[in-house]
């Protein structure tokens, strides 16, 4: 099904069919600052398992999943960082970032990458942040393009709708939006290293 949410004034019984579907376990398309994605709650196996299909993610995959968290004590609580890296963290978020950080005990192992490792973020949309603090728990999250060199789409909901029916339960409609990436920051001990330079400005 299609709900449709106001961007900029997301009211909380239109997000209700989406945040219903999360506590099912089931996965959500939702908007991000960076465009439309996959969605799960944290807890959900069974969800993470899709989203890794749809993704052409597996196990052995050197790409970490990624989560988005509503607050900076999240950061911390599910990424393993320095002092001097979490400075530039406060700095950055929220914003349009990925962080790929050492992932602590409290990620789920079907979260890792090989090395152990998760992605996390922390935007500033309106409407992700308003399912995340409906939903209470992060939620793992998976843009719609499968390679970073796949071309940009404008994203339409209701073409989204029928082509995902098979997996996503509830699509989050706040109408067309242009993906525009994030920049993607790799911190492990105590190194900054630029992954991908998107939206968000970084000078290393």
């Amino acid at each position: 099904m299609r709900t449709h949410v106001d961007p900029e004034r997301p009211n909380p019984r239109h997000l209700q069919p989406a945040v219903d579907a999360l506590k099912r376990g089931q996965v959500i398309l939702y908007p991000t600052d960076t465009g439309y994605a996959f969605g799960c709650a944290l807890s959900s196996v069974k969800g993470i398992a899709t989203i890794r299909r749809l993704k052409g993610h597996d196990e052995r995959s050197h790409k970490p999943l990624t989560m988005i968290v509503k607050d900076l004590a999240e950061v911390g609580r599910y990424g393993v960082m320095t002092t001097s890296q979490f400075r530039l963290i406060r700095r950055l978020l929220p914003g349009p970032y990925t962080l790929i950080l050492k992932a602590s005990q409290d990620v789920p192992k079907t979260m890792h990458n090989r090395h152990h490792e998760v992605g996390l973020r922390m935007p500033k949309h309106l409407v992700a942040c308003a399912l995340l603090a409906e939903l209470g728990e992060p939620l793992l999250t998976g843009s719609l393009t499968k390679s970073d060199d796949d071309a940009p789409e404008l994203e339409e909901p209701e073409e989204l709708e029928p082509r995902y029916a098979r997996e996503v339960a509830v699509v989050v409609d706040v109408g067309p939006l242009w993906p525009d990436p994030s920049t993607v920051l790799r911190l492990i001990d105590d190194e900054v290293e630029l992954l991908r330079q998107g939206q968000g400005e970084f000078a290393p």
